[in-house]
Formats: C-alpha cells, structure tokens, sequence
C-alpha cells in the first residue's frame, strides 16, 4: 500500500478526532474514514461519483488529507465500489417505490441523499459512537432515522418501524468484519423480523481475507479482517432461505481518467486479479413458506 495511506492511518489512530467532534471510536469503525476519504477526493476531480456531503464532511476535518495523493488508486476503488452499489439501489427503489431501505455499517456514507427518494423510508445503523459522530452532519426526519446499535445487537430490529414488504438491506464494507456465525445470527435475526428482504454486500474472497493479514490499509487501524466467500454457495449456507441472485464486479465506471492512470486503473484494479479478490453481492432472503411455493 502506498506510503501516503500508511502515514494517514497510523496519524488518525492518535489524532485528535476524539476531542475535535467528541468522538471515540473503535478499531472497525476508524476505517469509515477510508472510504469516506476516497468519495470525497474523487467527487472533487469529477471521477466516478459525485459526493458533496463527503468533500464537506472531509473540510471540517481539521487533518491535512492531501497527504493522501499516492492514495489515488484505493480512492478510485472506494468510489467505484460506492457507485455500483448506489446503483443496484436505485434500481431497485425505481421498481420498488415504497421500499424501506435499511443501512448496516453506514459510517459516514451518504448513501441516503445519493440514491433517496421521498417515498421511502430509510434507516442508518452503526456503532452509536460512530451515529453520535454522525449526527453531527445529517438530520433526521419523518422517513430517515439513525440508530446507534452494533450491527451484531439485534435489537435494532426493533426499531424498524415497517409494514412494507420490500426491504432492501445494504452493507457496503461490513461483511469482512463479521465472523461467520455473526452473519449467520444476522440473517437469521433479519429473516425472523421481515417477511422477505433484498440484501446487497460486497464481501472479500477467501485468498483476499488471507492475504489481508499481510497487507492491508485496516491493519493500520488494527482492525481484523474475518470472513469471505469464494462462491454464492459459501453464503446461502448460512441460511436455508437465501436465494443467489446476481454477482457485481468492480467495472470501470464512467469517468475522466486519461493516460497511464486510466490503463492501469482498468486493467489491473478493474481486471481479472480484481474479481479474484473481491465482488459485490445481490441475494433474497425469504420466508420458508414463499421458498416452498
């Protein structure tokens, strides 16, 4: 990883964070500043996404993030990854008007202004230091509501205040974090609390949770690296009623590379090594009764 994302790292976990915005955050949730930063850098240069509220969030931050210029390629990644799945969103809230859009892990991702409608309602969860931190640059209202739980608390469930019988689950950066009984409890808690659920993730694959332990930008963070999955089959294991329905691979989007830049980006962080590494997800979780029909 390059020397700019290694210094940026090691200077967030003693930055003074905590005392700036009354902050503390644990090893997990100090790496939402990694995808936070790379939306943020690419909606500035008109590559990939276009994210105001990160580029706002990132100049409130009294911390010197143009250190992070070798960092071009994780910010690139970060912004496609966030633009495929904003994408996979959309579409289905377009033929799902009245959906109930439940974020897990959110950090500070603004997910929730890229892609909402007025019509849905829309819940961010994540650790209640991170949604306190969180707070303090979104508003809630009427149909958008924060919960301050760990994704692995099930009570948030409970809080879930939905009759819709489209649910469309996010968790975008979660799943590799998670072990893979706190998945199963997971799906098996959701599954519980909703007649059916649409969940979209991206999840690392098996080699990739491997080589992670010798490098990676988390490690900095000293956060763990703990589940992956090499086939759909590695998931739907977890729960008799998940049904496989697409895998996304991280494509060039649109964009304004030229150059040197834009061949490496597409064939090396958009090629074949890519999509042995790391893809995005798209399964149902249904009732037994709808799985029997």
């Amino acid at each position: 990883m390059d020397i700019g994302i290694d210094m940026l790292y090691k200077r967030l976990v003693d930055y003074k964070l905590e005392s700036e915005f009354n902050m503390e955050l644990n090893n997990e949730s100090k790496t939402l500043f990694i995808p936070l930063y790379g939306k943020a850098l690419m909606s500035k240069n008109n590559l990939f996404i276009k994210d105001p509220k990160a580029e706002e969030i990132i100049s409130k931050v009294s911390f010197n993030f143009n250190e992070l210029k070798q960092s071009k390629w994780l910010s690139m990644y970060m912004a496609v990854r966030a633009k495929i799945i904003d994408e996979i969103c959309s579409r289905y809230i377009i033929q799902n008007p009245n959906t109930t859009v439940i974020h897990l892990g959110c950090g500070l991702d603004s997910r929730c202004l890229r892609v909402n409608k007025d019509s849905i309602k829309w819940y961010d969860i994540d650790f209640e230091s991170v949604i306190d931190l969180r707070k303090q640059f979104y508003g809630e209202n009427e149909r958008y509501k924060m919960i301050g739980k760990s994704v692995t608390d099930l009570s948030w469930l409970n809080e879930i205040d939905t009759n819709n019988q489209s649910i469309l689950i996010v968790a975008e950066g979660l799943t590799m974090y998670l072990s893979e009984q706190e998945l199963q409890q997971l799906l098996m808690g959701i599954n519980t609390r909703f007649c059916n659920a649409t969940i979209v993730f991206d999840a690392y694959s098996k080699q990739a949770v491997k080589s992670s332990k010798l490098k990676n930008p988390v490690n900095q963070m000293n956060a763990t690296i703990k589940w992956g999955m090499n086939n759909p089959s590695d998931f739907t294991k977890l729960n008799e009623n998940l049904e496989f329905v697409r895998e996304y691979l991280i494509r060039n989007k649109e964009n304004n590379l030229k150059g040197i830049t834009k061949f490496i980006f597409e064939n090396l962080y958009c090629g074949k090594i890519s999509e042995s590494l790391y893809k995005i997800y798209e399964f149902r979780l249904k009732q037994k009764e709808e799985k029997e029909r």
